[in-house]
């Protein structure tokens, strides 16, 4: 399977979160892959009814958890979604703020793929904090 990298959306520390739109050679099919913290993905995607807690139990064992999401997009939203792009991508003023408004109109109501939770080492006692906050009711993020 052989796939055209269309757009990236790189991660920024304000969005938290990174994206590229896709298209496979051989079908034409076009999809938007986004990847990010679970805050916010959280209300990027189809709603479920597990999402926030699996994110929980994995944050209770130590994990940073990202979540992927897609969206697959017909020609013609991809065409007028490179269109806008393209025009803000080309503003003299506000060109990022453009370009991000433009984006966010992909995002939404986006296909939950899967959570992954990734190991971060912890200093010692670093766990038991955190799991007496959490059930103090307290939320951490790191």
């Amino acid at each position: 399977r052989e796939l055209e990298i269309l757009v990236i959306f790189p991660f920024t520390s304000e969005s938290k979160r990174m994206g590229i739109i896709v298209r496979d050679t051989a079908t034409g099919e076009i999809t938007f892959i986004m990847k990010g913290a679970d805050v916010v993905m959280a209300n990027i995607v189809q709603y479920n009814d597990w999402l926030d807690e699996e994110c929980d139990n994995m944050a209770r064992e130590g994990y940073r958890t990202l979540v992927v999401a897609k969206k697959t997009l017909s020609l013609e939203q991809y065409d007028d979604f490179e269109r806008r792009y393209n025009d803000a991508k080309l503003s003299i003023t506000d060109r990022a703020r453009l370009m991000r408004q433009v984006q966010l109109t992909l995002e939404g109501d986006m296909q939950l793929l899967c959570v992954t939770g990734v190991e971060d080492k912890l200093q010692p006692e670093v766990r038991t904090t955190l799991e007496l906050l959490a059930n103090a009711g307290i939320k951490v993020w790191m």
